[in-house]
């Protein structure tokens, strides 16, 4: 009998220990306020400002923003410093764009009939860079002086980095899609 409790403890131990081994790719997403991206490229999206939210990380320069993205392609982050940024500059960083090959900074300005120019800032190959299934987190820094960084969150060197002369400031955040549904986790602990 006594052996018999001595290999249903062992067993039980050792399913613990295996569940601990193994990670999920959505436990990052814990306390992550969430976003489904409804509109389209072109339609009009709705920005929100950044200074509602709780887990933005500062620097003496910059402000952190953690910020996933699950779905296959194309996940595009604007901000800028108003609420309706017509006729005014934003950032846009298209992450795993044009087919999941690339992406991109650039400065974009709307027009009151939601008319785009995009001005080209930075590119990075980034093959597979998105996952249909599994968020992917990403950390964008969004520098005083104008520089905007983004990186694989556990990674340290930046995969995409450019200069933005007009030194745009993340005070409103908007997310949208190019063709394919997204889901945005945002507003994410720094510390996860």
């Amino acid at each position: 009998m006594k052996s018999f409790q001595l290999v249903v403890s062992a067993v039980i131990l050792s399913v613990f220990v295996v569940d601990a081994l193994n990670t999920n790719s959505f436990d990052q997403i814990r306390g992550c306020r969430q976003y489904n991206s409804a509109v389209n490229y072109h339609g009009a999206v709705p920005y929100f400002p950044t200074a509602d939210m709780l887990h933005v990380g500062k620097t003496n320069h910059s402000k952190v923003f953690k910020i996933a993205i699950l779905g296959p392609s194309d996940g595009h982050i604007r901000f800028g410093k108003t609420l309706f940024p017509y006729d005014k500059d934003v950032i846009e960083i298209v992450l795993g764009g044009w087919g999941n090959t690339k992406s991109a900074g650039r400065r974009q300005r709307r027009t009151g009939s939601n008319r785009n120019t995009n001005t080209l800032l930075g590119e990075a190959q980034t093959p597979n860079l998105m996952s249909q299934y599994r968020p992917v987190m990403f950390v964008l820094e969004v520098f005083n002086d104008g520089w905007v960084k983004v990186r694989l969150d556990g990674q340290s060197i930046p995969f995409l980095s450019f200069n933005d002369s007009n030194h745009i400031p993340a005070v409103y955040m908007a997310f949208t899609k190019w063709e394919k549904d997204l889901i945005f986790f945002y507003d994410c602990p720094q510390n996860n």
